[in-house]
């Protein structure tokens, strides 16, 4: 009971707020931008209640202000916006105008807006049009949250959505605007666009609407094609652009608009993005509304935000790249802020490229199915449709953690993962490519614990807290965010199955596609088996596909996405039949006969037309109208149309009758003589009715006779009573013109007629008629007349003649008045040919032009002062303004409605005079051309026309249908004269580049109008010529190269001799047309290597590895220093004299090479500078020998030998038998007293601050190889594929040198002692991840911390000098040496080798754990590291070690009640569970007895060591 009393009063709550009156505007805020006012209306300070966003739009629309109707406030603008904030109309928590109620996500201005349904933002392709301010985590799609608000915090406001029950306090009003002209955003790319609210204006051929751009007002534009739409709108183009401008509008009154009108291009819309988080990385960002101006493109990434600068546009408005400016550190790669000419967008959602995928993060909060279904599925990225995403992989999550944004108020991104639950742990996709299959989420825990995945079905759903990555399961009710994936599914069609038609002219197509590939896919549109033009339209989701001209169908359309088709027959393209629109009607004596429709040919060999008769069959307009000649003839004739296999019928029917002049009839009847048109020469196919009149009479006029073939007849009329009849005339069924023409019985015997300009007395026994007195009105024309018996003619009579009464006497006989009513007769027309511009006098001489008269022009009145001047009732003066076409008619009605005799004049026929090609675009100059009554034909099709004034056209050329042949225009059906037009070839690239010293290359040639036949399809020679520009004396000059076309007029491919530097490449037509010219050039030199062993301050002959050079235009730079004495040693190397005096900088790991040949270069930072050592680990040679630095190695003086030359040769001992290997890689050497282990324990991935980000330890190897390479060599390689790292390779050869000698590693020579090992270590396939880290090599170097001798303790030390490091034990000390050297992807680059312990690079010591491992005191342990550069495949590392023997002492004493000395045994690598890595080479003595100095036998052991 209680639920229901709340109820009542909720619903009694807020029916009181929907009854409220509402206030009215008291003193708003006038904007000075657009001089519209603002009004903050408090709901909740007048009435106590507040208010909902629906009842806010309704109050809005019923207020007004200063006679403006108000609406919702709509914020169309960044300076209204701005506006508004400096006026507190932006505070959070009031309700403006945008609306997504009728699809949710895509979001409009507000009904009773004069924005209404004005696109505002699209969710579903994060693009706003004109304005845009929402919050991170706005629009959300939380049910019904449809009307916008304001909402942040003073300083920093924006908008955001909420449902139909939510209630704020305030609202904002607008008023103004409704008068106002409204014109839409448009694309960069331009558009068509519609202009409302002109109603004040005279929408007539003088409107201009000029756009001035607000930056920079010197720049402007007009709207073009400005066609009238009805009297309040219009529709033109707005061109290609970018940028805010203010408008104005002015029509023929001179009428402007008072108010300025701003307006803008679309804002700049992000699509998909590779990103990037490294200083100088390039990222590349996709979208739409870029521009073209590099220069107008600012960009930042993450907040606060980054600049990525050095903008590239690499595809217009849609496509550019840009440097990052430093790293995102501690940074977010979203939001992206981009502004396009001071037009800004912040894109929280933009999709971002990774592995293959792009992916998109959103707070929706939303249900999982509107998350699912509503959204992500609604989601396009290019030509991709999204689907929900899970968190299935480690460094998926990490890019997701360095990607999204930080939401408001660091609002946690909670994800609905794309996952159901199948038992036992287990998840498969729910959606998307992959429904079905098994996907592993990656969590660290359960929010629950484990305990809850019983509660676990196949209908829970689940989300990941992104930052700790904990798992939940949530109910589908539930809301939250989404990651959505794109990719990973082939395109189809959005319609299977559909047959798509178009005209034979053929033209765009829209196929409705989806997963056509981003906008870096290759995409390919297959129309019947050939590829054809198209453009993508992201929006819409389609591809708009031009189809060329052809017949019949249906047939296939394929679209392939890289190496992805369409599903074979699911889309298909038929030709539509023809269909006649209109026939012109000939007169009865015949003529041409032009048929207008759609769907004809281009050619009269399929076209096959079906009409009586009908000769002489001529294309006038390919594919739209056809003449042909229709001899003499009346009625109707059947028509059929067959074009290739389709056809259609039409009726054709001959011009109907008219007439001209009849004469009236005295009521006993006789003889009615008519004059006409179109009567035909069979008088038995022609009817004459009287009709009308008081009784209502319909009778024949009999006996029906030619007088004169089709324009004269005569019948015998039945008496009938005085009284107007009407005339009707049939002619083969076909009546005479509406209305019909009067005739009058009259109550006499007499009667009059009119022959021209005389009149024709008409009676019985008339006398002669010098015997009458005949006076017509007042004037006597007795002279005038000659004639008795039947008929008197009167010529020639007087100019005071006009119509009356006619008066004849004979002396006292008195015949009947007669009334006579005088036909006008037009006898001459001054000019029968006009001028088309200039407005034209024209004198008409006649007779009877009795006032007022009426004067008809093509049956429409002319005003007269304006159009005529009335001189006399013999003389007319015609003002005919500048026009087009054949046979106008000019007709005279007098003051009694009769009409005179037609006469004909025509304006010139339009005439071309030259025409010329200017690249793409070709200029027809000539005279007598229409802006809207032309039509241009161009060979075989109707070119579009661009520009066209009264003496010049001009259109641009298509490389698809564009060919050589005839130009003609055809101005409202008057043909021009013909004139030939060849086209230049035009070249726009060449790749790829050929081969410098090879054999013969295949390039291909791009470029436009490539073609090889004319429009009537005669052949065309095309020719490719080649010039070798790079100075020689056997330089081809002119040489054709032998071609295939790839795409007939845009692509061929040609075969190229091998040469070197530059060369240019025409296109020759013809012979005589030639192309631009494409420069080119050969393969560039390649610097592969330095095969010399260099050291700084030592001039050296430099032996460089180079492939693509030629020597005599050759030169070498180290640097900036050019090396002298350049030589060929072989056709991959070259010799020059090198002063070795540039140090190598700290941050580089080679100095550069650069070979220019032939004006070509190309470079290496491949000089690597080899280390010279000391021997001071050697003990300086011991004062018995000299440091060869190079190797190093101690050259021993007569009498000495050992390495440090401290041993008399007379007792040096002899070696121990050589070291013992076993399968798993451990080494055994004979030694003394002390134990020595060298181990690599770990590979370390390093950051650029020199943090550590992971490691991979050696004692969780997994080997997979072993293999003795020779007897003293040894192979092993290994994964770590059971620690989840599928990639990292581990390989390792050891090799024992029992002499000593020189080996080479990475160019640089290396000395190894007798009884000694070296090994080379390979690491491949390691995932950096990030292109800045690099990757430490860690080796544990342990034995014991002390030795005794005579008794005391000794403790063991060790020295660190560069790539060198020693361990020194009283009786021993074992010696690392390390190349300078390391091999980094085929690149010898210089390496260091650092010391790793607590006081230095703790960050690595601390990160393996190595605390714990050295809290033994009775060892002594060394790490190092070898650092390796980031690499792509693999890095080589080189170190070796030996022993250094101490001379013997006698006076050693051993009774020390020591009796277990140690085995020694030297292992180099041991790994718990796997086998040895690295083997060394350190050889120990030890003396258990004084007089005992003989070697003792070795053995072998396995020592096992953890990290």
């Amino acid at each position: 009971m209680k639920k229901i009393i709340h109820l009542i009063f909720f619903i009694f709550f807020i029916s009181c707020i929907f009854c409220l009156t509402p206030p009215q505007p008291i003193n708003p805020i006038k904007n000075p931008q657009n001089q519209h006012y603002y009004q903050v209306f408090d709901n909740k300070a007048a009435y106590g209640v507040q208010i909902t966003g629906p009842n806010a739009t309704n109050y809005c629309n019923s207020f007004s202000y200063n006679g403006t109707k108000g609406y919702l406030v709509t914020f169309t603008s960044e300076e209204e916006w701005n506006w508004g904030k400096s006026n507190n109309l932006t505070t959070s928590g009031m309700w403006i105008s945008g609306s997504d109620g009728e699809k949710t996500g895509v979001w409009k201005y507000s009904k009773g807006s004069p924005e209404e349904d004005d696109f505002m933002y699209n969710l579903y392709f994060d693009k706003c049009y004109s304005f845009c301010i929402f919050g991170s985590l706005e629009p959300n799609l939380i049910k019904d949250e449809h009307w916008l608000h304001t909402s942040g915090s003073v300083t920093v406001p924006y908008v955001n959505n909420n449902g139909p029950l939510a209630l704020l306090d305030k609202y904002v009003c607008e008023f103004g605007g409704y008068e106002e002209p409204h014109i839409p955003p448009s694309p960069t790319t331009g558009s068509t666009v519609i202009v409302k609210n002109l109603n004040s204006f005279t929408i007539d051929s003088q409107l201009s609407i000029i756009f001035t751009n607000r930056a920079n007002p010197s720049k402007t534009f007009s709207c073009s094609t400005i066609t009238k739409i009805d009297s309040s709108s219009v529709e033109c183009v707005i061109p290609p652009g970018q940028g805010k401008f203010t408008v104005a509008i002015k029509d023929s009154k001179n009428k402007m608009n008072n108010i300025p009108i701003y307006w803008n291009y679309e804002l700049p819309m992000i699509g998909g993005v590779y990103p990037v988080f490294t200083q100088g990385s390039v990222a590349t960002i996709t979208g739409a509304n870029f521009g073209t101006l590099a220069s107008e493109i600012t960009v930042t990434l993450g907040a606060p935000g980054v600049s990525c600068n050095n903008i590239v546009i690499t595809q217009s408005h849609e496509v550019f790249t840009c440097v990052l400016s430093e790293s995102l550190t501690g940074n977010k790669f979203l939001p992206i802020t981009i502004t396009v000419s001071t037009n800004t967008f912040i894109s929280f959602k933009a999709a971002i490229f990774y592995n293959g995928y792009y992916y998109s993060g959103f707070l929706a909060w939303a249900t999982f199915e509107t998350s699912m279904i509503d959204y992500a599925s609604n989601l396009r990225i290019d030509g991709q449709i999204g689907h929900m995403g899970s968190l299935y992989d480690d460094t998926l999550i990490q890019f997701a953690n360095n990607t999204l944004p930080v939401q408001n108020g660091n609002a946690r991104w909670i994800l609905w993962q794309n996952a159901k639950y199948v038992g036992n742990g287990n998840f498969v996709y729910i959606t998307g490519p992959n429904q079905g299959k098994p996907v592993a989420l990656k969590y660290k825990s359960i929010i629950g614990g484990d305990a809850v995945k019983e509660t676990w079905t196949q209908d829970t759903r689940f989300v990941i807290y992104l930052d700790t990555l904990e798992l939940t399961n949530m109910t589908v009710s539930s809301y939250t965010g989404v990651l959505t994936e794109y990719g990973g599914t082939p395109p189809s069609f959005t319609t299977p199955n559909k047959v798509n038609t178009i005209d034979t002219i053929g033209g765009k197509v829209d196929i409705g596609i989806d997963n056509y590939g981003t906008i870096f896919s290759i995409i390919t549109v297959f129309f019947n088996g050939e590829s054809i033009a198209f453009e993508r339209d992201y929006i819409n989701g389609e591809l708009d596909v031009q189809i060329p001209s052809g017949f019949d169908g249906p047939y296939e359309i394929v679209v392939r996405v890289d190496t992805l088709n369409t599903t074979a027959n699911s889309q298909f393209v038929k030709y539509n039949q023809p269909s006649i629109t209109t026939m012109n009607r000939v007169p009865t004596t015949g003529g041409v006969v032009t048929i207008t429709g759609s769907s004809f040919s281009n050619a009269l060999s399929n076209t096959f037309l079906t009409f009586e008769s009908c000769s002489s069959l001529t294309i006038l307009v390919p594919f739209k109208s056809y003449t042909c000649t229709l001899p003499a003839g009346t009625g109707t004739i059947p028509v059929s149309l067959k074009i290739s296999s389709q056809s259609t019928t039409a009726t054709y029917k001959y011009a109907e009758p008219s007439i001209i002049y009849s004469n009236n009839i005295a009521q006993v009847g006789g003889t009615l003589s008519i004059s006409g048109t179109n009567f035909g020469t069979d008088s038995n196919l022609i009817q004459v009715l009287i009709t009308g009149g008081l009784d209502n009479v319909n009778v024949s006029c009999k006996n029906v006779a030619i007088i004169e073939g089709h324009e004269k007849i005569s019948c015998l009329s039945p008496p009938l009573s005085p009284d107007t009849y009407s005339l009707q005339i049939i002619v083969d069924s076909i009546s005479s013109i509406e209305p019909q023409y009067q005739i009058e019985y009259f109550n006499s015997d007499l009667y009059t007629n009119q022959d021209k300009a005389d009149l024709l007395i008409n009676g019985k026994d008339l006398p002669d008629a010098s015997l009458l007195s005949i006076i017509l009105g007042s004037v006597n024309i007795s002279s005038y007349c000659s004639g008795g018996q039947s008929l008197i003619r009167c010529s020639n009579l007087p100019l005071t003649v006009t119509s009356g009464t006619l008066s004849i006497t004979q002396g006292d006989k008195v015949y009947p008045s007669i009334p006579v009513t005088l036909n006008p007769w037009i006898a001459t027309i001054s000019n029968q040919l006009l001028d088309t511009l200039q407005t034209s006098d024209v004198t008409i001489t006649g007779r009877y032009f009795e006032q007022p008269i009426r004067v008809f022009r093509d049956k429409v009145e002319l005003i007269e002062d304006e159009d005529f001047t009335a001189n006399s009732p013999e003389e007319i003066v015609l003002h005919i303004y500048g026009g087009f076409g054949l046979n106008h008619s000019i007709i005279i009605e007098n003051q009694n409605q009769l009409k005179s005799n037609k006469v004909i004049y025509s304006f010139f026929a339009p005439e071309l005079l030259s025409v010329k090609q200017v690249e793409d675009s070709v200029i027809i100059i000539g005279r007598n051309f229409s802006k809207t009554l032309t039509t241009l034909i161009f060979g075989s099709y109707e070119p579009t026309i661009k520009l066209i004034d009264s003496d010049r056209i001009e259109f641009d050329l298509s490389t698809s249908t564009s060919r050589n042949g005839d130009i003609y225009v055809i101005v409202d059906s008057q043909k021009s004269n013909t004139l030939s037009l060849d086209i230049y070839p035009i070249l726009y690239g060449i790749k790829p580049t050929p081969s410098s010293f090879n054999s013969t290359s295949k390039i291909i040639i791009s470029g436009n109008y490539l073609f090889e036949e004319n429009s009537d399809g005669g052949l065309v020679k095309l020719q490719f010529q080649y010039t070798f520009k790079t100075p020689s004396v056997n330089s081809p000059t002119g040489f054709l190269l032998n071609c295939l076309a790839l795409v007939e007029g845009t692509d061929y491919q040609c075969d190229i001799e091998p040469g070197y530097g530059q060369f240019e490449i025409v296109a020759i037509s013809k012979s005589t047309l030639i192309s631009n010219s494409l420069q080119s050039e050969y393969e560039s030199p390649m610097v592969l290597k330095v095969l010399s062993q260099v050291y700084l301050d030592e001039p050296i002959d430099l032996l460089i590895s180079v492939i693509n050079f030629k020597i005599n235009y050759t030169s070498v730079f180290i640097e900036d220093q050019e090396c002298s004495n350049v030589s060929m040693v072989d056709p991959t190397t070259i010799k020059c004299k090198y002063q070795s005096n540039i140090p190598l900088p700290n941050e580089r790991n080679g100095l550069n090479v650069k070979v220019i040949s032939a004006n070509l270069s190309g470079e290496n930072d491949c000089l690597v500078y080899s280390t010279l050592y000391d021997c001071e680990l050697l003990n300086n040679c011991s004062g018995h020998g000299d440091c060869n630095r190079k190797l190093p190695k101690c050259i021993c003086y007569e009498g000495w030998r050992g390495q440090d030359c401290s041993i008399d040769s007379e007792k040096y001992p002899p070696q121990p038998e050589p070291p013992i290997i076993d399968e798993n890689g451990s080494t055994t050497f004979p030694g003394l007293k002390i134990n020595y282990t060298v181990a690599i324990t770990h590979l370390v991935e390093m950051d650029v601050n020199d943090n550590p980000v992971r490691f991979l330890a050696l004692s969780e190897i997994e080997w997979t190889n072993r293999t003795g390479l020779t007897s003293s060599s040894n192979y092993y390689s290994g994964n770590f594929n059971k620690k989840g790292d599928n990639s990292t390779v581990f390989e390792l050869i050891i090799h024992y040198f029992s002499d000593e000698g020189e080996i080479e590693f990475a160019g640089e020579t290396l000395y190894m002692p007798e009884n000694s090992i070296k090994y080379q270590a390979t690491i491949s396939g390691w995932k950096f991840s990030s292109e800045l880290n690099y990757l430490v090599t860690i080796f544990k170097s342990r034995t014991d911390s002390s030795e005794l001798y005579n008794c005391d303790s000794i403790d063991t030390r060790s020295k660190y000098l560069k790539n060198q490091y020693q361990i020194q034990t009283f009786s021993t000390s074992l010696i690392g040496k390390f190349a300078s050297r390391a091999i980094i992807d085929d690149r010898i680059v210089q390496t260091d080798l650092i010391q790793i312990d607590k006081q230095n690079n703790s960050k690595i010591y601390n990160f393996i754990g190595a605390l714990t491992d050295d809290s033994d005191d009775s060892k002594f342990t060394l790490r190092t590291g070898v650092i390796s550069p980031r690499f792509t495949t693999k890095t080589i590392i080189d170190p070796s070690f030996g022993q250094l023997l101490r001379p013997e002492d006698d006076n050693e004493d051993i009774d020390c009640n020591s009796n277990k000395w140690k085995i020694p045994v030297i292992v180099v690598v041991s790994v718990v569970g796997g086998s040895t890595l690295v083997a060394t080479a350190s050889i120990f003595y030890y003396r258990k007895l004084k007089q005992k100095k003989s070697m003792k036998r070795m053995s072998i052991s396995m020592n096992s060591m953890k990290d």
